[in-house]
């Protein structure tokens, strides 16, 4: 209910992909590749170490050259690289969210 895949969606229509954008609860990953730059929307709300995170093909990823979208990113976060930007969500109420952008190579 934060708004995450919602923020998402906007995100793959910033990059020109034209794929419908889902929640990546159940399939852990996401691929969209219908554009310009692929986006891969993760979910490692049940990622508990390394070995988890392996068997998600996370490591890959970061080789295929796009934009990781990654909720409960704190899950990885020995393995983010660091010009990685951490996208924070605050709820302010049922209708309004907060969006901090920390990191990054700005």
């Amino acid at each position: 209910g934060m708004g995450k895949t919602a923020f998402a969606r906007g995100l793959a229509r910033g990059l020109g992909l034209s794929d419908e954008v889902s929640s990546p609860t159940f399939a852990l990953v996401q691929e969209y590749t219908h554009g310009p730059l692929p986006l891969f929307h993760f979910d490692l709300y049940r990622i508990l170490d390394v070995y988890d995170l392996e068997s998600t093909g996370f490591y890959d990823y970061l080789d295929r050259g796009g934009v990781l979208f990654i909720e409960w990113s704190e899950n990885a976060a020995e393995a983010l690289p660091p010009e990685t930007v951490h996208v924070c969500f605050g709820r302010v109420d049922d209708e309004t969210r907060t969006i901090a952008l920390e990191g990054g190579p700005f």
